[in-house]
Order: C-alpha cells, then structure tokens, then sequence
C-alpha cells in the first residue's frame, strides 16, 4: 500500500471516528432503553454508510485539493499517471472499505438490538 493509499485511509478514518464518537453519544443519552439505543445507533451507522457510498459515486475527478492524501502527491511527479485521478480513486476506494465496515457495524449493532428487545 503507497502513501496516498494510506493517507486516503487516514483522512476517511478521521471522519468515520468523529461520526462515530457523535453515534455514542446519542446511544449513550438513549441508555435507560437498550433496545432503542442500539436501533438508533445502527440507524446512524447506516446513514453513515449511505453517506459514504454517496461520497465515493459523486467523487470528482477533477481538481481535488484540501485533505491529508493531496496533500502527500501534491509535489511529487508521478510520470505520465494524473494525481487528481490518483487521488479520487484512492479515496473512492477508502470510501467504499469503510462503507463497507461500517454495515458490518451497523448490522452487529441491529442484532444486539433485536436481542435486547427479546429479553425484555
């Protein structure tokens, strides 16, 4: 894995986490009720993987400038290969792992859900 790689990983990490911090909170202030405070969490999860999927299908190819992975290529030549292309695939990419663990997430956060809900 290249350094754009792992920047674009970063710089889509850091928004997931902030998210996430924001998601428990929210659960956190739904405590007195389990079941409800891990449906709404997993609710929030999902819309946080819709959003992604919605970040990686309207990615420019153009112009890009302003994060952590443009950063890193920004200077350096790559030969005849565009960095505005490297850098949208790279973070179309990114977007499209963390939408993807953030179902995994979500539907482990639905299951404890449907589980407290049984036990009540």
């Amino acid at each position: 894995m290249d350094a754009l790689q792992r920047a674009a990983r970063a710089s889509v990490a850091r928004i997931c986490g902030f998210y996430c911090v924001g998601v428990l909170f929210i659960m956190a202030a739904l405590s007195f009720d389990p079941a409800s405070s891990f449906r709404a969490g997993a609710l929030l999860i999902i819309a946080l993987s819709a959003a992604l999927i919605y970040k990686a299908w309207i990615m420019p190819d153009g112009k890009n400038d302003g994060d952590d992975a443009w950063a890193l290529i920004k200077d350096q030549e790559n030969g005849s290969r565009d960095p505005n292309r490297l850098h949208s695939d790279a973070l179309r990419v990114a977007y499209h792992e963390y939408s993807k663990k953030a179902m995994a997430v979500a539907l482990a956060l639905w299951f404890v859900s449907v589980v407290a809900s049984l036990s009540d």
